[in-house]
């Protein structure tokens, strides 16, 4: 497989325009840009012209008549009201001037991508409901939400981009992709929301091989629940939110609630061994995982019986949490879920100083029974 360049690849058509899909032609070979009609993930096409992290919809606005600042937007408590003490925060204690503006970079140029001809033509145009070799869609794919990153592509370039995307609808799916891959010679990256904050989604410049960025978030079904022993099988690409909702019509919750937790997938939260805020009374995502099903070059894995714990030889599913992705890709997992609480009670309380918080916070932890979630900030 060898490096292309800008003199053996054209796109015959715009994959917006009336005339049908792009055909991609390297190599004088022709690919269809296969576009579904329903697509579950809208492409943005100004991608990294937005904060990096969040809604478009949501941030903050500077009121000059004022010299304060504003929420922008309704989706979040607060919405649209003015914040009179941001600004002088900002400026007296943490000396940063909130009204400079450093607009990103109105374009970014990406380079052709290296494709590999045989997997592609072995893998055809069905075992998957989505490829793309869109740019918008291969930076969208080629980073996470570390500072850095984030930086890259709104001021500069990633040093590494993926090759082509493709959407799995299936653990079925994945087996083929792995398949192809280890008998072609191809990198693949399990993706799911993006917002991974520990370089794993940073592609390596070293990486000679055609870069396949497999986007697992068509496979968000909730396939089952059993209410009597509290579990349910869900599949990986599943937002946080969403997984919520959906287990909310069964009557029941997973109560698993990083900081992401809006826009970060299952499979993400295993493959990180995230943390959630309410873990004091749901778990950590390890106190809660089951079972996992994970696609790997070796065949596909999981535990044969669903059984809460056993005693003898290590508990694989330790082995695949907190792997980002380098095993394999994660594809479904059995989760433990509770009843839909009773009730919810949101409190606060102000302490003198913040030495009394933490005698505070250490007697709660000696008690037998304590919040949810709780969480000592000082001003």
């Amino acid at each position: 497989m060898k490096r292309l360049n800008q003199l053996n690849m054209q796109f015959a058509a715009p994959a917006s325009s009336d005339s049908g899909p792009a055909k991609l032609i390297v190599d004088g070979k022709t690919y269809t840009e296969l576009i579904d009609h329903q697509p579950s993930r809208v492409i943005k096409q100004d991608y990294f012209n937005k904060q990096g992290w969040g809604f478009s919809d949501s941030g903050f606005t500077y009121l000059k008549e004022s010299n304060s600042v504003k929420i922008k937007g309704t989706r979040y408590m607060y919405g649209n009201q003015v914040l009179p003490n941001l600004l002088p925060f900002f400026e007296k204690a943490l000396k940063i001037d909130a009204r400079y503006s450093d607009f990103p970079q109105a374009d970014i140029q990406v380079p052709p991508p290296m494709l590999n001809h045989a997997f592609l033509e072995e893998l055809g145009e069905k075992d998957f409901s989505r490829r793309s070799f869109e740019k918008w869609e291969r930076i969208m794919h080629s980073h996470g939400a570390t500072l850095e990153e984030i930086n890259a592509i709104r001021y500069t370039t990633l040093k590494r981009y993926a090759d082509v995307v493709v959407y799995p609808n299936s653990t079925e799916h994945c087996e083929k992709l792995v398949k192809l891959a280890m008998k072609h010679n191809v990198c693949l990256v399990p993706y799911g929301g993006g917002t991974n904050v520990t370089k794993a989604l940073q592609l390596p410049t070293t990486e000679k091989r055609m870069i396949v960025s497999v986007d697992m978030q068509r496979m968000n079904a909730v396939k089952w629940v059993d209410k009597e022993n509290r579990t349910a099988c869900i599949q990986a690409g599943v937002m946080g939110t969403e997984l919520e909702r959906s287990l909310k019509a069964f009557g029941v919750v997973l109560g698993h609630e990083p900081d992401s937790h809006e826009f970060s997938t299952l499979g993400g939260w295993i493959s990180t061994r995230a943390s959630g805020m309410k873990k004091n009374t749901y778990g950590n995502i390890e106190d809660i995982v089951v079972n996992i099903t994970i696609v790997t070059p070796k065949g596909t894995y999981q535990k044969n019986a669903l059984w809460p714990r056993i005693s003898n030889g290590p508990d694989l599913n330790h082995l695949i949490m907190g792997s980002e992705g380098n095993f394999g890709i994660i594809t479904e997992a059995v989760l433990r879920v509770r009843p839909i609480p009773e009730a919810k009670i949101y409190d606060s309380i102000l302490f003198y100083d913040f030495e009394q918080g933490i005698k505070f916070m250490y007697e709660v932890s000696s008690l037998r029974q304590y919040p949810t979630s709780l969480r000592l900030i000082d001003n």
